[in-house]
């Protein structure tokens, strides 16, 4: 073939004919930075990397154009602020990237000209660990982050952020993420003894006992998914054969409020984090799979179920495209984002009723490589 191409190229000089395409007049483009991304509505995508750094990637809501992205270190958390206004990640940088010492960083960014507003450095036993929502969250009066670590051992870190400084480490032995409580400096933990602990902290660097629920789950015969979501103030998580658990961790002690069988048989959740609430139709979408087994809890969705959680009734099914990880916009009307297990990314429009349904609207493969955690901010 090689031989063919020179003889083909030597004929057409003998014969004078072009070798190579005439020119062209060509329009030279000028590349420009924006300072910030267009007004509107926008989804942010954290890919975990895996094989590299992390990176926050921006798109357009109406199109999912891509605007812009956000560099982050190794493993990172991706969190949004209530108003909007600032993107938090907490990420592990090593000196020699691939080995070296540990650095964990905290940082601040603005979510609009996806710029660093400041960092703040925490304990380097920071989690490494797939995007999660139970691991960086924000405290309710918004003053505070708690950060989960592992050494393995695990334990949640204080940050105090008008300080610009990590307050204290709490110990959580067998627990994984935090909830910060609807009211006061606590979050809520959930423990492989079936159990759900309550820390609170003050603003000096101390804190409390841990208050222990009564064992709500059996996390040998029906596990429960660690990331949970905020309904009416309780925590909700979903176990691996489709029960909700309403927790009430208002007071001093965590409190199994009701259990919500909501699954048909043959049909399960699966996921990371698998469930997104709309508080303004008290609506609660969570991505399912059929014929479970042990083991298929992380299978990519085939449906997404909408559940009225007044009512406690499955409202809705709608045909899914393999997401593991949904988030549910605000406003009056939602939509739905999910991102599948190859990186593509769905828009879902949202019909509500009496039935709830969802029809794809936009579709964008290969955002990133792997994504585990979604955000927007509208």
């Amino acid at each position: 073939m090689k031989n063919n191409a020179i003889s083909a190229l030597s004929l057409l000089a003998v014969l004078g004919g072009p070798a190579i395409a005439q020119e062209v007049d060509l329009e030279p483009e000028t590349l420009v930075v924006e300072e910030r991304i267009s007004e509107g509505e926008h989804v942010y995508v954290m890919d975990m990397g895996i094989s590299g750094p992390s990176s926050i990637m921006v798109l357009n809501a109406d199109d999912l154009s891509l605007e812009g992205n956000i560099g982050a270190g190794n493993f990172s958390q991706m969190l949004m602020s209530p108003d909007k206004s600032s993107v938090y990640t907490s990420s592990v940088f090593m000196s020699r990237y691939t080995y070296g010492d540990v650095e964990a960083v905290v940082t601040e960014w603005d979510s609009q000209a996806l710029t660093a507003k400041r960092e703040i450095i925490v304990s380097n036993k920071l989690a490494q660990t797939l995007s999660q929502r139970g691991v960086l969250n924000l405290s309710s009066d918004g003053g505070y982050l708690v950060v989960q670590n592992a050494t393995p051992a695990t334990s949640v870190s204080i940050v105090d952020l008008a300080a610009n400084k990590e307050l204290a480490e709490i110990p959580t032995p067998g627990c994984w993420t935090a909830y910060p409580a609807m009211d006061g400096m606590a979050f809520s933990t959930l423990c492989g003894d079936g159990t759900v602990v309550k820390y609170s902290y003050a603003a000096d660097g101390s804190f409390g006992d841990p208050a222990r629920s009564d064992k709500i789950f059996d996390p040998d015969a029906n596990p429960v998914f660690a990331n949970a979501v905020r309904v009416g103030g309780n925590l909700v998580y979903v176990s691996y054969a489709g029960a909700l658990l309403v927790v009430d961790d208002s007071g001093d002690t965590p409190t199994l409020v009701k259990t919500i069988e909501f699954a048909e048989e043959g049909w399960a959740p699966s996921g990371y984090n698998l469930m997104g609430y709309h508080d303004a139709s008290q609506t609660l979408f969570i991505t399912m799979h059929s014929n479970p087994f042990d083991g298929s809890h992380k299978l990519p969705a085939e449906e997404i179920w909408a559940i009225n959680m007044q009512s406690e009734a499955v409202t809705g099914r709608s045909e899914a495209h393999g997401e593991g990880n949904i988030t549910v916009s605000g406003g009056d009307v939602p939509a739905v984002i999910g991102v599948d297990h190859l990186g593509g990314v769905h828009r879902y429009e949202v019909t509500l009723g009496d039935t709830v349904s969802l029809t794809q609207a936009v579709q964008r493969d290969g955002v990133a490589f792997f994504a585990t955690i979604l955000s927007t901010d509208y």
